[in-house]
């Protein structure tokens, strides 16, 4: 299934797909994986309008680049040296580099 939520002039925003599937959570995270690749690998951006969170902060390098992604850090470790705030959030800071994608 899928739905559209948002519309604008310029065009929809944001596809909705919703699969319906039995499986463990180690096939539902390669399964997911798999999917993101290939929404970067065609050059599409993964987005959300509330943030691309936890689930997608993997990709994140992988869509903006190495050197951009250290910058968010660099200004996250100013903003937050205690990483208080969304701690592994969205910059995935307290994730191994062996889990991130692209």
């Amino acid at each position: 299934m899928t739905h559209c939520s948002h519309f604008y002039p310029q065009g929809a925003n944001h596809l909705y797909f919703i699969f319906i599937g039995k499986m463990e959570k180690d096939e539902f995270v390669d399964y997911h994986k798999g999917v993101l690749d290939a929404i970067q690998q065609s050059g599409a951006a993964i987005s959300h309008h509330h943030g691309i969170g936890k689930l997608f902060a993997p990709g994140l390098e992988g869509q903006i680049g190495k050197n951009e992604l250290d910058v968010f850090k660099a200004l996250k470790k100013h903003f937050d040296p205690n990483n208080i705030m969304n701690p592994g959030g969205t910059l995935a800071l307290d994730m191994p580099d062996s889990e991130k994608r692209l």
